[in-house]
């Protein structure tokens, strides 16, 4: 029993490597079928792989097409792989590594907003409530604007932080916290 194992993880083996070779002889003659011939032979386990790590089947198809778009772009780095099924499945691991992050600053982003929205719940200095109306005219305004706008409008005016603040806060240039805000503004 013990050899059929061996034997055939070894034809296993070989079957690879005779996949490996006619993709990247296919992706060295510029050939689009080098895709779907690593679709049709990695597809189904990347994808597995994919669901596992993102538990969603929405999440998993979009890195998965990411992921592809990738390899199209990159296509001659493969050719370079010593072992390509390995080098793919890094690759995926990486676009799905890049949606988690991702998706975890938007929903970071998304919390702050509620934040910042629940900031305009209080009184201003002069102890008036704000306007419903007013309210929900900057409301729609502030949810209008991209992520990175909205919370450095958000953090310069309802926090009334510095650029030089907002950038120690979100880890980017003040060069960089004052363009999303004028951008954010000019909106």
């Amino acid at each position: 029993m013990e050899a059929k194992k061996s034997f055939r993880s070894e034809g296993d083996s070989l079957e690879n490597r005779n996949i490996e070779r006619k993709i990247k002889e296919l992706i060295r003659n510029d050939d689009t079928a080098a895709l779907e011939v690593i679709y049709d032979e990695f597809g189904n386990r990347i994808y597995k792989y994919l669901l596992s790590v993102l538990c969603s089947k929405d999440k998993a198809s979009e890195v998965m097409q990411n992921l592809f778009v990738a390899i199209a772009e990159k296509r001659f780095h493969l050719v370079k792989a010593r072992n390509l099924e390995g080098y793919i499945f890094i690759m995926a691991r990486n676009q799905a590594m890049d949606f988690l992050r991702k998706e975890s600053t938007k929903e970071k982003y998304e919390r702050d907003f509620q934040d910042y929205e629940n900031v305009l719940f209080v009184k201003d200095d002069s102890n008036k409530e704000v306007d419903g109306r007013q309210l929900k005219e900057v409301s729609q305004a502030l949810r209008s604007l991209p992520a990175e706008q909205r919370t450095a409008v958000s953090m310069k005016i309802f926090q009334e932080m510095t650029f030089r603040d907002i950038a120690g806060t979100l880890g980017c240039s003040t060069f960089t916290v004052a363009s999303r805000y004028r951008y954010g503004m000019c909106s």
